[in-house]
């Protein structure tokens, strides 16, 4: 790597020399020499690859960048704090996580129902998918079929009842 000449290097040179001046000042406002080292070598990172800007006053234009290094850290806390607050606050209310039992026992279940949904006459079993399963409306499968919303309606029930007394749940 190459040493910098001109006005980088002149910036740098001046940069290096408030070391103790700028870790000193990240270090009162977040009270935490380990970032506010970070903080330092991020400045001298932004200063080794940004445009020099700093013709006049070396110092102030420093010191601009490290306030605005500053305002980003606490942006990026802020909106870290906030995600793990609300990350926290959705595992309070998650689902509980699928395990090979839940897994087995909903295949299971809907084999039991595909099973049942077999053993009902065809056009029971037909409106009861188009009903329950595709969401189609009873006036909507009525005029498929050409038989009234009240046939549909029994139909349907008809599916239920026999679901429901097959897993136990007689009316």
């Amino acid at each position: 790597m190459s040493v910098p000449e001109g006005p980088r290097a002149d910036l740098l040179a001046v940069l290096q020399g408030m070391r103790p001046a700028l870790t000193a000042y990240f270090v009162r406002r977040l009270r935490d020499p380990s970032q506010a080292e970070d903080l330092v070598q991020d400045l001298f990172v932004r200063m080794a690859t940004a445009p020099v800007m700093a013709e006049g006053n070396p110092e102030g234009y420093i010191f601009q960048a490290a306030a605005n290094l500053l305002r980003d850290h606490y942006r990026r806390e802020t909106t870290r704090h906030r995600y793990l607050e609300a990350k926290s606050q959705d595992d309070q209310h998650s689902v509980d996580p699928i395990d090979a039992e839940r897994l087995l026992a909903g295949r299971q279940s809907i084999g039991c129902v595909a099973q049942v949904l077999k053993r009902l006459p065809e056009r029971t079993r037909r409106i009861f998918i188009l009903y329950r399963l595709e969401g189609m409306q009873r006036k909507a499968i009525a005029e498929a079929f050409g038989i009234s919303v009240s046939a549909v309606e029994k139909h349907i029930a008809t599916a239920m009842r026999t679901l429901l007394a097959d897993m136990g749940g007689r009316q």
